[in-house]
């Protein structure tokens, strides 16, 4: 008896078996290895739908980077087909199949090509000389960009193994760009080194001034960073899935893997640099509660921007304060420097380009029942509520404003 309820406690299934028990039959399984093989070859045909699509997409991205407008750009990401022969060099290299890499080689480079001429040929048509905040989002990539196109190239590699998530593709080519940084470059080429800054931007960010650094180079360096990225991701994602021979397909993305390497070293220094912006926007709010005396309550801060020069880290701050204020900004852009300074543990050099003004503050509503006024010889005029915010004139001739 006892051995007979031993055996059926022994068979009873677990907790665990129990609640996954039935989901081994809707488990998917991934693409079999010749039918992803013949779908990659169909994919690296470099027909005419191919450059018609792109062209497309590289005529709507660069109207809608002229234009800087963000939904136009999305729709040039979702019709563009690049990120096709992209998987299937990476799977190319996985399976080692040279007929499939020299194809998607021949696809990517003639893709590239095309999209940077059209945007360079349509900018210089159109002759704008403006860089909005889209091309500028495109022209300084940091390791930020890297990750994401990790991310995206891992995803894209897992929806071609899966019949059911194919369509995941395009969702893909939204979140990494591929058409747009093209385009920017195409644009940069045409605008040159010197390109007007839009409306908010400071010019320190485009052009020669952005720490020597063309808009152009910075694209084309956005681009690289999503091509490697996505390439070493897919491909370390069929390895994963058993395609192809491992050790062939190891040694394969370990040699691209390192060939990428350089990319790592400028895209650390713009992260750094972002870090740096960071720090000083962080110590410009945090500067009422800790540093009470560095600004005027009603000083604003135009722009931030920095720049590394080897060891040191140069900022430059765009600054609107009050007139009365402006005797001590020596001073305070010491403290600032030091702050600074302490914070990153590194030398900084900050410059301040201040723009005077006439402070004035108004205000309506919520009225106290008794407010003051305070007067420019450092008197205070007390009233009740109810006065209306206008010019006061006392006795001794003086002024205020009610606040």
């Amino acid at each position: 008896m006892a051995r007979g309820l031993f055996l059926e406690n022994s068979t009873r299934p677990s907790v665990l078996q129990r609640l996954t028990g039935d989901w081994h039959p809707l488990i998917e399984k991934p693409v079999p290895e010749y039918e992803l093989l013949a779908l990659m070859h169909k994919s690296a045909l470099p027909v005419l739908g191919f450059y018609l699509m792109l062209t497309f997409a590289g005529a709507i991205a660069t109207l809608g980077l002229l234009a800087n407008s963000a939904p136009t750009i999305i729709g040039a990401m979702i019709i563009a087909p690049l990120m096709s022969p992209i998987i299937t060099f990476s799977f190319g290299i996985v399976v080692v199949d040279w007929q499939l890499i020299n194809r998607s080689l021949f696809m990517l480079v003639t893709g590239i090509a095309l999209v940077v001429i059209l945007a360079f040929a349509t900018t210089e048509y159109i002759g704008l000389n403006i860089a909005g905040s889209e091309i500028l989002g495109r022209s300084h990539p940091t390791l930020l960009d890297l990750g994401v196109a990790i991310a995206a190239g891992g995803a894209a590699a897992f929806a071609y193994t899966r019949h059911s998530i194919m369509n995941a593709i395009a969702g893909v080519a939204i979140a990494v760009a591929l058409v747009p940084p093209l385009a920017v470059c195409g644009i940069g080429l045409s605008q040159g080194l010197y390109a007007s800054a839009d409306v908010g931007s400071a010019s320190t960010e485009i052009g020669l001034y952005s720490g020597g650094a063309s808009i152009a180079e910075g694209a084309a360096l956005l681009f690289a960073t999503n091509l490697a990225g996505i390439v070493v991701t897919a491909g370390a994602v069929f390895v994963a899935h058993g395609y192809g021979e491992t050790k062939k397909a190891v040694l394969g993305l370990v040699i691209l893997a390192v060939a990428c390497a350089g990319l790592l070293h400028p895209l650390g220094v713009s992260l750094y640099e972002l870090h740096v912006k960071s720090s000083v926007l962080s110590l410009i709010g945090s500067s009422r509660r800790d540093l009470p005396k560095l600004y005027d309550d009603h000083a604003r801060v135009e722009s931030v921007s920095v720049t590394m020069k080897g060891d040191v880290v140069h900022v430059n701050v765009n600054v609107m304060e009050n007139e009365a204020k402006v005797d001590k900004m020596q001073e305070k852009v010491d403290r600032f420097q030091h702050s600074l300074s302490a914070l990153l543990k590194r030398p900084v050099v900050v410059g301040v380009d201040l723009i005077p003004v006439s402070v004035r503050h108004f205000s309506a509503g919520n009225r106290l029942k008794s407010q003051e006024i305070e007067l420019s010889n450092g008197d205070a005029l007390h009233h009740p509520s109810g006065i209306d915010n206008e010019l006061i004139k006392v006795q001794t001739g003086e002024s205020a404003t009610q606040n």
